[in-house]
């Protein structure tokens, strides 16, 4: 289905373009003639090139209080689609989603409904109802408007098989028809990004759903307290959910046959253990010695139910292709992404303290404006280098980050070219442009010959690339490139360093400063906060990186025995 331009977008879009005078015009890509020419010439962009005021107007734009946020299905996130795709359109990009650059991504919202979630102990002593947010936590269903589940309960540990590191923790369980009760968490044996993977709801909830499970409860730990503390979490009780739809109607992240999870406090939690062979409390004990808790039956059965309603909606990724040049390679496409959604406005009351008070808009200028602008210019020293890459590019805006990746999730299940065609994924989100730098950071380098890449394109503008400063946030599971690592496309993403020019400054202090202060709060704004002069810097890199990874013989390829290259590489 076609999505109708908002004349409001437009009207912003046509505005910036009249502005530029026409400048931004696509350039004639010359073909080269040989295949070896090619390989020994290394483009080089416009003359000087990243320009910060086409990226400070690019991202003033798509932070501007008229976008209110550009919360997904939004008018305020159109109109950011449509400003991407007249910018797609002035730099010569093709489209290959229709006329209009768009590839609609359908969605489903679901929001609480009646009696919204209930979950009831049968012990011995008769029935206990716990209470939504005050016990347990759960989202409106995605799957049905109305899900209902009953059973035995099993405690499974961390829920967890990984026999290459030795863990199987369904070893001698019985999980058919049955609740599995899973410990939040990993056992500290497993490395970072890995464990990442076997601690994500996702795949636990596979897991149990392989082994036979209807449903599943997962349990909060001093661990995941000290993280984020329950009662925080459930401040967002009454957020929405949302799932994209595949052609069946059947929502992307749906696990068939299993009943959607919930989160149960640790005093609630305790009552599910009374009579077990071990209690709650010698478990979270064990834990912290760093043993892994063994499952088993435990002596309650659990009924868990949910109300809903539900509400399609639209919101588009937006696609712009260069096509490649060498005959060879042009088939072979090099994915640039970054995500154009951010989450909307803070109700009543939730504004900023101090000036602007009354402020409830998240403008999402360095999440994500900065990354999509950086991405616009990235495509223009592309469009302007005056020889066209090898293989081909897709820029892709991608939508509904923020509810869980979805959009690019839809974009790499469903690519508008062969899914093993996709020979790369450099993404950008919220890179931090908060001073002039002297390094790159590229969360997934060690994975796959991105790396290399990198460092050597890196050094090339001058600067270096830095190892991952924060191995335990383990970034590389958690943003769009992930969605392509899992359909087995070599992925890097991309930031600032923290090494400043300026010695007077503490890149780390800085970074970390911005993500408590500023950070998904209505005062990420363009203003003083944002470098133009990273801007550039970042843009530069960003298109010798690219550019080396378009342009080069042989296509990105895993390291040989990686986690996720050996697990994924089948998939795409």
């Amino acid at each position: 289905m076609k999505i109708t331009a908002l004349a409001a977008g437009l009207a912003v879009a046509s505005a910036f373009l009249a502005a530029c005078n026409g400048d931004l015009q696509h350039q004639s890509l010359q073909p080269q003639p040989t295949s070896q020419a090619l390989a020994a010439q290394s483009a080089t962009p416009a003359k000087a090139g990243a320009d910060s005021a086409r990226i400070q107007k690019d991202v003033e734009v798509l932070s501007a209080d008229a976008l209110a946020g550009r919360q997904t299905g939004s008018d305020g996130y159109q109109q950011a689609a449509d400003y991407v795709a007249a910018r797609f359109k002035a730099l010569g990009l093709k489209s290959i989603t229709g006329d209009d650059y768009f590839q609609p991504v359908p969605f489903r919202e679901a929001s609480w409904a009646g009696e919204r979630a209930s979950l009831v102990l049968h012990g011995s002593s008769g029935d206990t109802k716990l209470i939504l947010g005050e016990d347990f936590l759960a989202g409106p269903p995605t799957t049905k408007e109305q899900t209902a589940t009953s059973g035995e309960l099993v405690f499974v540990g961390y829920g967890i098989e990984a026999p290459e590191f030795g863990l199987d923790d369904y070893a001698g369980l019985d999980l058919k028809g049955k609740i599995a009760v899973i410990l939040d968490g990993r056992p500290p044996q497993l490395p970072n990004e890995v464990g990442a993977h076997y601690a994500s709801g996702r795949t636990k909830r596979e897991t149990a759903a392989a082994h036979g499970a209807v449903g599943y409860i997962t349990l909060n730990t001093p661990a995941r307290e000290a993280r984020r503390p329950f009662a925080r979490s459930s401040e967002h009780l009454n957020d929405p959910s949302f799932d994209w739809l595949g052609a069946d109607g059947v929502p992307g992240n749906a696990v068939a046959g299993m009943h959607p999870g919930v989160v149960l406090d640790m005093p609630a939690a305790k009552k599910l253990f009374a009579g077990a062979p071990k209690d709650l409390d010698s478990i979270f004990a064990a834990m912290e010695k760093g043993e892994t808790p063994k499952g088993f039956a435990l002596p309650v059965r659990a009924s868990l139910a949910s109300h809903s309603s539900h509400k399609q909606i639209q919101s588009p990724n937006v696609v712009g292709l260069l096509p490649g040049s060498d005959p060879k390679l042009k088939d072979e496409y090099v994915v640039f992404s970054a995500h154009l959604d951010h989450i909307g406005v803070n109700e009543e009351g939730h504004g900023e303290a101090g000036e602007g008070a009354h402020d409830l808009i998240n403008n999402g200028a360095q999440d994500n404006a900065a990354g999509i602008a950086v991405m616009l210019e990235v495509a223009r020293l592309f469009a302007e280098a005056g020889q066209a890459p090898r293989r081909s590019m897709l820029f892709v805006a991608v939508t509904a980050e923020e509810e869980g990746l979805l959009g690019s999730d839809y974009f790499a299940q469903h690519p508008p070219v062969a899914g093993k065609a996709m020979v790369a994924n450099i993404n950008l989100d919220m890179p931090m442009l908060l001073y002039p730098f002297k390094d790159v950071i590229a969360f997934g380098a060690e994975h796959s010959s991105l790396g290399q890449t990198a460092a050597h394109a890196a050094e090339k503008t001058g600067l270096k690339l830095s190892p991952d400063p924060m191995p335990e946030q383990v970034i590389f599971v958690r943003s769009d490139h992930y969605s392509f690592v899992r359909q087995g496309v070599p992925s890097i993403y991309l930031i600032t360093g923290r090494e400043a020019v300026d010695p007077k400054i503490n890149g780390t202090e800085a970074q970390v400063e911005f993500l408590k202060s500023r950070y998904h709060r209505p005062s990420d704004e363009a203003d003083d906060q944002i470098s133009y002069v990273a801007a550039k810097q970042f843009a530069d890199v960003n298109f010798a990186i690219a550019r080396e990874v378009a342009d080069s013989e042989e296509k990105p390829r895993w390291n040989a025995g990686d986690f996720f290259g050996d697990l994924y590489s089948g998939s795409n």
